[in-house]
């Protein structure tokens, strides 16, 4: 059964919801298969920020800074002179890295959190992509080429269109075997509890082997 989780790499709660996901993943086995990143965006229309929006992105981060999941992260980004208006050239950078394999992909994501949760740096720049690209092994002129691609922007828009007509309005949000949605950052427990009510319901399981 499949199990998806859509994210943007410039949201801290996306990646506590990650990290808990796949620590709930760690507790159950024999129903579900790898769990799979989709890119949904923090912010779509690039527009510049009021200051109350602002000001929701920075409470937002304090909060997910106090997560263990997310130790380590700030608000900086969004206390920066000029924050990014929207956070689509992040998904479409991922999109890009993606035509060089899942490993690559991830690479790109960590570095790109790293650059943007923890030092506050503005990961939707090009060259701030092109440089993290570089550190995550990717083949930069392969990746630049791709990140400027027409066809690029469409695959991420096509791809926020279909998270959208699935019920999708923010990140993070889990969908579990396509029929289950979860949104927001959730505890352990509680996706925990949400993957065993799902694969008793569908495979009829009365016992999910446990790893203690």
């Amino acid at each position: 059964m499949s199990l998806v989780l859509y994210e943007d790499p410039l949201s801290p709660w996306c990646l506590v919801a990650e990290r808990r996901v796949l620590a709930a993943l760690e507790e159950i086995q024999g129903a579900f298969g790898p769990l799979r990143i989709e890119s949904f965006p923090l912010r779509f229309l690039p527009s510049a920020l009021s200051r109350s929006e602002r000001l929701a992105l920075v409470r937002a981060a304090r909060r997910a800074a106090r997560e263990p999941e997310a130790a380590g992260t700030t608000p900086a980004l969004w206390l920066s002179r000029h924050p990014p208006h929207t956070t689509l050239p992040a998904l479409a950078a991922l999109a890009a890295a993606r035509a060089q394999g899942p490993e690559r992909e991830a690479a790109l994501r960590d570095a790109m959190r790293e650059a943007a949760l923890v030092r506050g740096i503005d990961a939707t720049r090009r060259d701030v992509l092109l440089e993290l690209a570089g550190s995550a092994g990717l083949d930069v002129p392969r990746f630049a080429s791709s990140l400027t691609a027409a066809s690029t922007e469409r695959r991420v828009l096509a791809a926020v269109d279909d998270a959208l007509s699935k019920g999708i309005e923010e990140a993070p949000a889990l969908v579990v075997g396509e029929e289950w949605l979860v949104t927001g950052p959730r505890t352990v427990e509680e996706y925990l509890s949400v993957l065993r009510r799902y694969a008793q319901s569908r495979l009829g399981l009365t016992r999910l082997r446990v790893i203690h």
